[in-house]
C-alpha cells in the first residue's frame, strides 16, 4: 500500500512540472526509477512490485547491520557503507557491486524511513598534471564520538598526489603546530616514497607569517625545511579554492567516508584504521574522476618522484638556544625562564618556535613542550611566573608513589594523595611537596597517625595534616614529660609534682569538624 501510494505521489509531482530528480530527492528514488515509475500504469506496477518482493536481496542478512548504521549516521553515503561491511565482515561479504550497495542502501532507508540530508556543492574540473609534479595540503578537523557518549575534537592534514590521487591522512588530538605538521609531512612522504616538484598550500598561519602585497612571508621553521627537502612552495590566494581542489575532496572524503560515524577509542587506535582504510577504500578504489585506482597509478607515479634520501628531524628546523644555570634562555633581549631543572652540567639546549599568537614555545631535546610565554616586545626583562621555579622533573604519579612508600600502610597513603589530586588538581605538586617535607620533620610514626586522623575526619590539606602532625607531637611530648618528670631544684620542693594542664587531641577533632 504504501508503495502504491508512492506510485501515485510520483505522478502527482510530475503533473506538477517536477523533474525526475527532484522528485528523487523528495521519495528517496534515484531519478532513472522516477522514470521507470512514470512510464508505467497502475496494473503495470503493481505487477512489478509482485514480482520484487519475490526476489532475495544478496545483502539481506546484513539489513540489520546497515539499519543500525543508518540511524546512527543517517547521512552516511553509500560508499561508506559499502566500506563498514568490509571493515566489520571482511570474510563473510559476498562480492558485491557498489551498484548493489548502493540500491541495498537505497532500499533500507525506504523500508525504514531513514532519509538523507541533501546537500550540494559545485566543482570545476581541471588539466591533469604531469606525474610527479605536485602535491596538495589542507587541515581539516571533526568532533567525533567517544566510547563514552562524548564529544571529542580530531584534527588532521591530508596529502594527496594530484596526478595519482594517493592519498594518506595524519591525525592529532591537538590543532597542530609548525613543528607537528613538519613532523606529518614527513610522514606522507615517506608513505609517498618520494618528493613532488611542488607542494600546494591554503595561506594558513602554521607557515605564513604575514602577506605583503603579494610577497609571502614564511614562518622561519618551515622556511629551513622546505629548502632542506628541496620542493617549490605554491601559497592559494584567498577565497580561490579551485587552485586546490583535489586535497579539499580529500579532507570532505576523510571526514564523510572514514570519520563520520566511526567511534574514537584513543588516538592510535585511529591512527591504525585510518591506514588499513587508506588500504582498503581510499587508495584501492576507482576513483570517480580519472576513472583509475591510485594505488595503481601511484606505482608509475613514484617513479617520478625525488627519492628520500634520508629522515629530517623536525626540531632541527626550529631555532637552539643554550639554558644557562638559572634555568633561562636568551631571547631577543629578554630571558625567559623554563622549568628548575632543565639545565644539566655541563651544557643543555632547547628548541624554540613562535606561534603564530606571537607566544615562545620551548621544547625539551625529547621534542617535549616544556614552557610557553608571551613575547615581550622591550628587552632585559625576565619572563615566567614562580610556576617555573618548581622541579617538574618528577611526574606526579611518580612523586604520589615515592612517597606513600614512606607510610606505614602505603595504599591508605596513596589513595589520600589520589584524592587531594581530585580535589585540588592545579596544585598537587605543591601539596606532595608539603606532604614530603613532613616526612623529613617529623617521626614517621606521628606522621602516620596524623594521616589516619585526617582520613577518618575527611581533611584534605597538606598544611592542616601539619597541623595535625603538631599537635600530635605536643601531646606526646608532655606524655613523655608526665611519665619521666624533671627533678627541679627550687625553693618549693613540691613544684616539680604540679601536672600541668594539657589539651585533649578531640579538642582539634572538633575543631575541624
Amino acid at each position: 500500500m504504501a508503495k502504491l501510494i508512492m506510485y501515485h505521489e510520483i505522478h502527482r509531482f510530475n503533473r506538477e512540472g517536477l523533474k525526475p530528480a527532484q522528485i528523487g530527492r523528495i521519495v528517496l528514488l534515484d531519478p532513472r526509477t522516477v522514470n521507470k515509475i512514470l512510464a508505467m500504469g497502475e496494473q503495470e506496477y503493481l505487477d512489478y512490485l509482485d514480482s520484487q518482493s519475490s526476489r532475495d536481496k544478496v545483502l539481506d542478512p546484513y539489513e540489520g547491520f546497515v539499519k543500525t548504521r543508518l540511524e546512527a549516521c543517517p547521512d552516511a553515503s553509500a560508499a561508506q557503507v559499502h566500506d563498514w561491511l568490509k571493515e566489520h565482515f571482511e570474510d563473510l561479504l559476498p562480492n558485491v557491486t557498489e551498484k548493489t550497495v548502493f540500491n541495498y542502501v537505497l532500499l533500507v532507508r525506504t523500508r525504514h524511513g531513514i532519509p538523507k540530508p541533501f546537500n550540494h556543492r559545485d566543482y570545476e574540473k581541471v588539466a591533469e598534471l604531469p606525474y610527479g609534479k605536485q602535491t596538495q595540503v589542507d587541515f581539516g578537523e571533526y568532533n567525533m564520538t567517544t566510547d563514552e557518549g562524548k564529544r571529542k575534537k580530531i584534527y588532521f592534514i591530508c596529502f594527496v598526489l594530484s596526478r595519482s590521487r594517493q592519498k594518506i591522512s595524519c591525525y592529532s588530538e591537538r590543532p597542530f603546530t609548525t613543528l607537528s605538521a613538519i613532523s606529518a609531512h614527513e610522514e606522507a612522504i615517506q608513505f609517498f616514497e618520494g618528493i613532488s616538484e611542488e607542494f600546494v598550500y591554503d595561506q594558513d598561519t602554521l607557515f605564513l607569517v604575514d602577506e605583503n602585497k603579494g610577497d609571502l612571508i614564511m614562518t622561519e621553521a618551515f622556511r629551513k625545511y622546505a629548502e632542506y627537502r628541496g620542493f617549490k612552495l605554491h601559497f592559494c590566494r584567498k577565497s580561490d579554492p579551485q587552485s586546490k581542489g583535489k586535497v579539499e575532496n580529500v579532507v570532505k572524503y576523510s571526514k564523510y567516508n572514514f570519520l563520520r560515524g566511526r567511534i574514537f577509542v584513543n588516538i592510535n587506535v585511529l591512527k591504525g584504521q585510518n591506514i588499513a582504510w587508506h588500504e582498503r577504500t581510499a587508495n584501492a578504489k576507482v576513483h570517480s574522476t580519472t576513472k583509475t585506482i591510485p594505488y595503481q597509478e601511484w606505482l608509475i607515479e613514484k617513479r617520478y618522484l625525488k627519492p628520500v634520501m634520508d629522515s629530517f628531524k623536525p626540531e632541527s628546523a626550529l631555532d637552539v638556544h643554550d639554558v644557562s644555570k638559572d634555568n633561562v634562555i636568551s631571547y631577543k633581549g629578554n630571558f625567559y625562564r623554563v622549568p628548575r631543572g632543565t639545565y644539566k652540567p655541563s651544557e643543555t639546549t632547547v628548541h624554540t618556535e613562535v606561534s603564530d599568537d606571537n607566544r615562545l614555545i620551548i621544547y625539551n631535546a625529547e621534542d617535549k613542550k616544556i614552557a610557553t610565554h608571551a613575547i615581550y616586545p622591550g628587552k632585559g626583562k625576565i619572563i615566567g611566573g614562580t610556576n617555573y621555579q618548581r622541579d617538574v622533573s618528577i611526574r606526579i604519579d611518580q612523586l604520589i608513589d615515592e612517597i606513600s612508600t614512606q607510610f606505614t600502610d602505603p595504599g591508605q597513603a596513596k589513595e589520600y594523595f589520589l584524592q587531594i589530586r581530585n580535589d585540588k588538581p592545579r596544585y598537587i605538586r605543591d601539596q606532595l611537596q608539603i606532604i614530603k617535607k613532613l616526612t623529613g620533620v617529623f617521626d614517621m610514626e606521628i606522621i602516620n597517625q596524623a594521616l589516619v586522623f585526617c582520613i577518618e575526619n575527611k581533611i584534605y590539606r597538606a598544611t592542616d595534616m601539619e597541623s595535625v602532625a603538631k599537635k600530635i607531637r605536643s601531646q606526646q611530648s608532655q606524655d613523655d614529660t608526665i611519665k619521666e618528670p624533671i627533678v627541679i631544684k627550687t625553693i618549693n620542693q613540691t613544684a616539680h609534682k604540679i601536672i600541668p594542664n594539657k589539651s585533649n587531641i578531640s579538642d582539634y577533632q572538633s575543631l575541624m569538624n
